[in-house]
């Protein structure tokens, strides 16, 4: 382990000593109570599936979620298999609360359909505690490539089919079939060229090695802003609070399907009623907070405040939707 990963791992460990008293005060309550005051009894693995943007997120709910559980938790960075590294080792941890994860739309909802036996199941190996962030996706595009608009750019690629390329941070993730389904709706044919991170297509859009990329706001506002790359619209109906001079891809006149990147919390199936009921009140607290909440701003991302039911239920639709497109387009992880 390197020095930094020893840093992350300190600085996402939070120790809080319960209220003086509270033991006691407990003892006269129902037996289910008193269950529910013992957990934590020890600290909280927090598994985060990826690294960058993604740690730095699990080591502020370590900080936030101890805060409510008058506990301590830890984060455990597992990376690989496009997240499912990570979820696996969660899906399998036993199912005492002290085990939860980041559940993120590649690891839910697009690799488990490329990934022969990714270790869990979606609709069975979890519980979903909540939603806490949703980011949306930007098209940016080379400032040599002269375009301005989204008309001004499908215009250009439907001229030169086949021609133009576009980059993402992998084969299958979030990012690459948001520009397949693009690609799919408004007719473009276009040759994609995967990289391993979303900085690397940055760098290559920037060199003009690709022409084109649908990227998650955050890593891209940076350089969008000093003008390296050009933002043409983003995902949703509306404009994103993260760039205001960018328009929406509806606001463009396109009427396209792109999910929002899904942050979401998970833990083992099977968790018994009241450690649930701790784990998903402390999510509750967290996106509930202020601050909390602008910390979400602050890194591009929008706070949410979905439940573990409704939670299930988007990675489902979510899980359908990137599925058939897989199935469609005839996209293997090769």
């Amino acid at each position: 382990m390197n020095t930094s990963n020893k840093i992350s791992r300190r600085t996402a460990t939070l120790r809080l000593a319960a209220m003086a008293g509270g033991a006691a005060s407990l003892g006269a309550l129902p037996s289910l109570a008193f269950a529910q005051s013992s957990f934590p009894e020890r600290p909280i693995t927090l598994i985060a599936p990826f690294g960058g943007a993604v740690d730095f997120l699990a080591r502020q709910i370590a900080l936030h979620m101890a805060k409510t559980l008058n506990g301590s938790m830890i984060v455990d960075v597992k990376l690989g298999g496009s997240g499912t590294i990570g979820l696996s080792a969660v899906a399998r941890a036993a199912p005492d609360g002290y085990t939860i994860g980041m559940g993120t739309s590649t690891a839910l909802t697009s690799a488990p359909h490329l990934i022969k036996n990714p270790g869990y199941d979606v609709n069975k190996s979890f519980t979903y505690l909540g939603l806490i962030q949703t980011t949306r996706q930007v098209l940016v595009v080379s400032p040599a490539l002269g375009v301005n608009t989204v008309a001004e750019f499908i215009a250009l690629a439907k001229s030169k089919p086949g021609k133009l390329n576009f980059g993402s941070s992998g084969i299958g993730n979030s990012i690459h079939l948001a520009a397949e389904q693009f690609n799919a709706d408004v007719g473009i044919q276009a040759v994609h060229v995967p990289y391993k991170t979303g900085p690397e297509t940055d760098a290559a859009i920037i060199a003009g090695d690709v022409h084109y990329a649908w990227q998650s706001v955050p890593s891209s506002i940076a350089l969008i802003n000093a003008g390296r790359t050009k933002a043409l619209a983003v995902t949703g109906e509306t404009r994103d609070p993260a760039l205001p001079n960018v328009p929406s891809i509806k606001e463009a006149g396109y009427n396209v399907l792109l999910p929002e990147q899904l942050f979401g919390m998970v833990a083992p199936a099977n968790l018994p009623p009241d450690v649930y009921a701790k784990l998903s009140g402390a999510v509750k607290a967290m996106t509930s907070d202020p601050e909390f909440q602008a910390i979400v701003r602050k890194g591009g991302g929008s706070p949410s405040q979905v439940s573990g039911e409704d939670f299930t239920k988007i990675v489902a639709r979510d899980s359908k939707l990137w599925g058939d497109l897989i199935k469609r387009l005839n996209i293997t992880p090769n």
